[in-house]
């Protein structure tokens, strides 16, 4: 099948809903649906057996999960497998390939309504325009002689609204991950809290202003060592919000009700200080003001510090640690997940769990045993000159054409005095016999960024090409909260002067040149063999050298 180069006959409205669609998160799948209204044109008669939808393969579902639909009995519809976009005269990408057809000839006739609809699953977290979408329509403006006629088109991937919901509490069995929802426990029995959303951070507290007993990005927390009192959870989901530049939050509560609770608490929470001789022997240690350990400590169950935590040798943490302006001299061990905001360890920090570390200085080694992110989304950026708000990489991209054709072109780019550059677009190349060969040379190029410094991409073009490549630009910051919008601003369109630009092209030499300098190579021959050469001999030179 070649690429189809007459219009569509029929006229598409798309539409999204959500719309625009909604990005997918770290901690939540989204989805939606693409509609296309399929009409005739006001007063014309089109004939169509078959609409063919190309999506480009990993860019508009993660998971390439796509559910089609249409609105009458008259058509059917199927979902193809992976296909080169270069088999259907389309980009040389992957592509999954959504049929409808119609079922009888007698409905080859639009006079009635069409609408097709495309479910999305796991809707691709990156934001932005998606292009290299197809609508690969096989018509006729009469009964017969049907052609394939192509219609790109492209949509928008949007950031997702925030949203938290299902924030319930239910009895706990390891061995069992899905849980019962449920609203009374016994004292000390454990329980799981778990929630949906798709925020990028949630907290549970039970008081307002107190450190929080989860911080991180998973939707559940297990309780444990349970309760001995009926509390209430509160559910803070954040995400910041690139576009708008604020931190968006939504809360959720729920109330855990213990049914035999301690009338002598089993726990001491004192406003002033605290003195033993012996030392402190318990599950949990709060400390609201100021604690100062001048030996080691081991805290077996979890560490919560509010106000200020001096450990002058080794602190270790069989759960969790939560500080706010604690200093550790020695190393600092935390077994379960570690919380720790304006913070400094001077020694090696290991966490087992999580970790969210804000204004944290870490001196000695930085160890995390499980994943780390530190990716923010792309921002699809324009020539010229930027100024980078965050450390991160510049991917530039020059696209090959369609079609076998004379086309070169290169991008550059730079930052902190050094240049990158490449070359795409269609090549030519030569076998050992000279036979002449074109291809296509798509070509990409990477470089790193300071925070702070200004960076720059360019691009020319060969003088002669017959179409010139398509590129396109990124910026993708380090951060994995940071949409890229705030992460990067450009300065201006232009770009340094005083750096080398690829040539644009040599010029060819017309017949005249080129039987001139034949002539010229002739003599200088014949001054080195200093003697002439026959006029056979010369005639054939010249034949040769002519052909070069």
């Amino acid at each position: 099948m070649s690429k189809a180069d007459l219009p569509a006959l029929l006229n598409y409205s798309i539409l999204t809903s959500p719309s625009p669609l909604q990005a997918s998160t770290q901690t939540y799948s989204a989805s939606g649906t693409v509609t296309l209204v399929v009409t005739p044109p006001p007063g014309k008669e089109v004939y169509c057996p078959e609409i063919d939808l190309y999506i480009p393969s990993g860019v508009l579902s993660q998971k390439d999960i796509f559910d089609p639909g249409v609105n009458t009995d008259k058509w059917q519809y199927a979902v193809g497998k992976i296909v080169q976009g270069s088999e259907v005269g389309l980009a040389d990408i992957s592509y999954i390939p959504l049929k409808f057809t119609a079922k009888s000839s007698q409905d080859y006739l639009i006079n009635y309504p069409l609408i097709l609809t495309v479910g999305v699953g796991s809707v691709s977290a990156a934001l932005g325009d998606i292009r290299n979408l197809h609508i690969l329509e096989t018509s006729s403006s009469f009964s017969g002689d049907y052609q394939p006629r192509d219609l790109p088109f492209g949509l928008t991937i949007g950031l997702p609204e925030i949203f938290v919901r299902n924030f319930v509490a239910g009895a706990y069995d390891s061995s069992k991950p899905d849980i019962v929802p449920g609203g009374s426990f016994a004292n000390g029995q454990a329980f799981k809290l778990s929630w949906e959303g798709n925020a990028s951070q949630y907290q549970i507290v039970t008081t307002a202003g107190t450190a929080p007993l989860y911080s991180g990005t998973d939707n559940s927390f297990v309780v444990t060592k349970g309760l001995s009192q009926t509390t209430t959870f509160i559910l803070i989901a954040s995400r910041t919000d690139g576009v708008r530049g604020e931190t968006l939050y939504v809360y959720e509560a729920v109330t855990v009700h213990i049914t035999n609770p301690d009338e002598t608490p089993n726990t001491v929470s004192a406003a002033g200080n605290i003195a033993t001789a012996a030392g402190l022997n318990g599950k949990t240690l709060q400390v609201s003001g100021s604690a100062s350990l001048n030996g080691g400590a081991d805290v077996t169950g979890t560490l919560n510090v509010t106000g200020t935590l001096n450990a002058k040798s080794a602190l270790n943490v069989t759960g969790t640690a939560t500080m706010s302006g604690g200093t550790v001299t020695g190393p600092l061990t935390v077994q379960g997940s570690a919380s720790l905001g304006s913070s400094s360890v001077q020694g090696a920090l290991t966490v087992g769990g999580g970790s969210n570390l804000s204004d944290t200085t870490v001196k000695g080694a930085l160890s995390a045993a499980g994943s780390v992110g530190i990716l923010g989304y792309n921002q699809r950026i324009s020539t010229g000159t930027h100024m980078a708000g965050t450390d991160g990489f510049v991917i530039g991209y020059v696209h090959l054409p369609w079609k076998q054709v004379l086309s070169v072109g290169w991008i550059y780019g730079g930052t902190d005095g050094y240049m990158v550059q490449t070359t795409g677009g269609n090549t030519g190349g030569f076998t050992g016999n000279w036979t002449k060969y074109n291809y296509s040379n798509p070509n990409t190029f990477m470089f790193p960024v300071r925070r702070g410094a200004s960076y720059w991409v360019g691009e020319s073009f060969f003088k002669d090409n017959e179409v010139n490549p398509s590129t396109v630009y990124y910026f993708v910051p380090l951060g994995s909260g940071s949409s890229g919008e705030e992460a990067t601003v450009k300065i201006s369109d232009e770009i340094p002067e005083d750096i080398v630009l690829p040539h644009d092209g040599l010029e060819k030499t017309n017949g005249a040149e080129r039987a001139e300098r034949v002539e010229l190579l002739t003599r200088l021959l014949e001054e080195i063999l200093e003697k002439p050469i026959g006029e056979d001999k010369k005639k054939a030179l010249i034949d040769v050298l002519g052909t070069l």
